[in-house]
């Protein structure tokens, strides 16, 4: 039957799982190469030496943001001219190559070129995905596909932990080469499974291609027996990076930038270290993989919080409370420092309280903001440019957390982290805007 009116409007459709399920791929290994990183560095003084040079081992610890800020901030932009699909179906194919000749590295200096090279395709699928994503999934309920996006992040990063074990034990002296080996068979599984995926409607309509977009639009809404007869309607003008910057949109854009890039400082930083924190109090490398582990259970407590109430409190509310918490809590822990023992239960509950937090709120908003402020000529545009900066902080919060740990100590870790917070709750509070249920142009 017809229906008067667009994509964004019908119910959840069995194409748009599928979507779903083939964006998140880009973030899942991310989660994925990052939780690699903070196993295998225990490997890889015996062959690569890294601690030989503080300075390379902060280089290989941020290599892949490097790549990923490389990727975000100029594959974004081609999203919005060239169009999503052309990108989309090909990006990760970076990704797979570079990871199997980072496996293979035979010096420092080869595994940071070849981690920089295999980030570039996360950091592109970054501000692509999440394009798509918009773009197909029904307005009442964007924010939780979008959450679902970035929650694969988490899931990547468990996956990697369980498979790491194993990987541990059987593969001898070489488990970081295997380690890293096992992650470039996914991106060649995504890459096949994309190229059956269509254009955006939304990028159809703003190129003048209505009877594509139409086209488009019925093929997801068939399968659920609706044929419609609308198309998105999009604003006009080119994609310019000038625009980010134009009076219209100034704010929004260093709102979406401050606040990611604040929320990346404080989190990748304990992310990537942290099994390297609780190995320093564990005699075994397998006891703080499990401790790690376990430190998913608030992000997936935060995580299901956020995905009840992401359309009904809005995104405004869940990332003050996010940001704010996680400031309180961080507080909390630095107050009682001098005062009870400084052990792997001290660090796991301080992290773990950051975590669930974070997972409520700036986790997921943050990625969720910059697709649904800014219109379709530079929704990728914008995302790319956010994804960039906030690869910035990830840099930084990867060099800053071991510097600060091993010259101070924990306490000073946790007052850094404190000041990161209150910046993305002060912009957050200042200009974020809500867009729940809003309509993309």
């Amino acid at each position: 039957m017809f229906e008067n009116r667009r994509i964004d409007s019908i119910p959840v459709s069995p194409m748009l799982l599928k979507i779903t399920a083939l964006s998140s791929m880009g973030v899942f290994m991310d989660g994925y190469i990052l939780t690699i990183y903070s196993i295998a560095y225990i490997y890889m003084s015996g062959y690569l030496n890294p601690s030989s040079n503080a300075v390379i081992t902060a280089f290989m610890g941020s290599s892949l943001f490097i790549g990923m800020l490389l990727g975000g901030f100029s594959m974004g932009h081609l999203a919005d001219t060239l169009g999503r699909k052309r990108l989309y179906e090909y990006d990760l194919s970076l990704t797979a190559v570079f990871l199997i000749l980072t496996a293979l590295s035979f010096n420092v200096y080869e595994f940071i070129i070849f981690e920089i090279l295999a980030g570039i395709g996360i950091g592109a699928d970054y501000p692509i995905s999440s394009s798509i994503q918009a773009e197909f999934s029904p307005r009442n309920t964007r924010g939780r596909f979008l959450i679902f996006n970035i929650f694969a992040w988490t899931i990547g990063s468990i996956v990697f932990l369980l498979l790491s074990i194993p990987i541990i034990h059987y593969t001898g002296a070489y488990q970081w080469r295997f380690m890293y080996g096992t992650a470039a068979i996914i991106p060649l599984i995504v890459i096949l499974s994309r190229r059956t995926l269509p254009e955006s409607p939304f990028w159809l309509s703003h190129m003048n291609m209505k009877d594509k977009a139409l086209e488009v639009s019925n093929r997801v809404s068939s399968s659920i027996g609706i044929e419609l007869n609308e198309i998105p309607k999009t604003e006009s003008g080119r994609s310019s990076f000038r625009d980010l910057f134009s009076n219209r949109y100034l704010k929004y854009t260093v709102f979406v930038s401050l606040a990611w890039f604040s929320y990346d400082i404080a989190s990748y930083g304990v992310w990537e270290y942290t099994p390297s924190v609780f190995f320093t109090g564990s005699s075994s490398i397998v006891a703080s993989v499990f401790a790690t582990i376990l430190e998913e259970i608030p992000v997936f407590a935060g995580f299901l919080i956020c995905i009840y109430f992401i359309e009904r409190a809005g995104r405004r509310d869940l990332e003050l409370i996010g940001f704010g918490g996680a400031a309180i809590s961080l507080f909390i822990f630095e107050m009682i420092y001098g005062y009870v023992r400084i052990d792997i239960v001290f660090t796991f509950l301080a992290f773990a309280t950051m975590h669930l937090f974070h997972n409520l709120g700036p986790t997921n908003i943050t990625y969720d903001y910059p697709v649904e402020i800014f219109p379709t000529r530079i929704r990728s545009t914008a995302m790319g440019f956010a994804t960039s900066i906030s690869r910035i902080g990830a840099i930084l919060g990867t060099i800053a957390f071991p510097l600060i740990l091993y010259t101070l100590n924990l306490r000073y870790v946790l007052i850094f982290l404190i000041i990161f917070e209150l910046i993305g709750f002060t912009i957050t509070f200042l200009v974020a805007p809500e867009t729940k249920n809003m309509e993309l142009n």
